[in-house]
């Protein structure tokens, strides 16, 4: 099953996120809150990941999703924080948008990271394109055009923040429209003609512009790039062909990029993408409960069903789990003082955005 094909059966409700009790006394059921609509990408993700992890626990318990949307994700993580409880039988996956707001200080986070324990991580990645009519095959090309180009966005300081800064730094001049409600509303206007230029995650891409760019009617120019074992810029394995940010602004530029600004970018990068969606559970949680959890994720990444079926719905990067996900929940979550300003500076002075 693809990922259209899971995103349809899931989303009229033939694809469960559960999994039958082994034996008639069944366990208690796992709640999962997710922290935006169904049918959304988080939404397929956690749905995906739950039917395995029902699968996986002992006893099988039933894991029913909860989705909390609002606040761009924070009040899902507001609802987790004040409600879970120290049985572990609620758990909480993250995206993006809920790391960005802890680490900018948004007014509306009444949760801490430090709070909770870390079950599993899954990285993501990203590619950006224009419409073929555009006339251009790369980034240089775009930006050699010296003309200003539109761009849709959720919120400046969403996952967002990431291609934004990543064009201003290529030298883009970027017309934001800010407030769309997803980002399939953005890739409908650009296919519309009200946009020039997109990005989508690596799930939404491969599933919805790829079949694009196949007919001619988009062309990708770069992906934001990847991390790979050992912490070194790399392509993004879902887009091998694709250069790389870090590659397009050396070829723009005839540099490495440096600076405060592509210290907030490296920050947001891995707290955005390399460590996109979290799983959580309270850090009240006793050690040996929380443990089953890590291991039955654990048992999933080394699972090669598990691995081929995820591939196509949430792209060829592995989940992390055990040591690997304490690591990147550190990364995730590091961001210097003076990179914080220099970042919530640029909100306010680029998008008139305090978070």
């Amino acid at each position: 099953m693809n990922r259209r094909e899971f995103i349809a059966a899931a989303t009229a409700g033939v694809v469960a996120p559960v999994c039958a009790p082994a034996s008639a006394h069944a366990a208690q059921p796992i709640q999962w809150v997710v922290p935006f609509q169904e049918g959304g990408g988080t939404d397929v993700w956690a749905r995906f990941m739950a039917g395995w992890l029902s699968a996986t626990l002992p006893d099988r318990p039933e894991v029913r999703l909860l989705n909390v949307s609002g606040g761009n994700s924070t009040r899902a993580a507001n609802f987790f924080a004040a409600e879970a409880r120290a049985d572990g039988r609620m758990l909480l996956g993250t995206t993006g948008s809920t790391q960005f707001a802890a680490l900018l200080g948004d007014r509306r986070v009444q949760y801490d990271y430090a709070d909770w324990r870390i079950v599993a991580a899954q990285p993501s990645g990203g590619a950006i394109y224009v419409p073929s009519a555009l006339g251009v095959g790369s980034m240089a090309q775009l930006v050699a055009r010296g003309r200003t180009v539109h761009f849709g966005s959720i919120g400046a300081a969403s996952l967002d923040i990431v291609p934004l800064l990543a064009l201003e730094m290529l030298g883009l001049d970027v017309a934001v429209l800010l407030g769309l409600n997803s980002r399939n509303a953005a890739r409908a206007g650009l296919i519309g003609g009200e946009f020039d230029v997109d990005y989508q995650t690596s799930p939404g891409y491969l599933a919805q512009v790829q079949p694009l760019a196949d007919a001619g009617r988009v062309v990708p120019l770069m992906s934001l790039g990847a991390l790979d074992a050992h912490g070194r810029w790399a392509r993004d394995p879902a887009f091998p062909a694709l250069p790389a940010f870090p590659e397009v602004f050396r070829q723009i530029h005839g540099r490495d990029p440096d600076g405060a600004e592509w210290q907030a970018w490296q920050a947001l990068f891995r707290a955005g993408f390399a460590a996109q969606k979290m799983v959580f559970l309270p850090g009240s949680v006793p050690v040996a409960r929380s443990q089953l959890f890590r291991e039955a994720f654990s048992h999933m990444a080394a699972n090669p069903r598990f691995r081929d079926q995820a591939a196509p719905v949430l792209g060829p990067y592995p989940l992390l789990t055990g040591a690997r996900a304490d690591a990147a929940l550190a990364q995730a979550m590091t961001m210097a003082p003076d990179i914080r300003k220099w970042t919530r500076d640029w909100l306010e002075r680029r998008f008139r955005v305090t978070p």
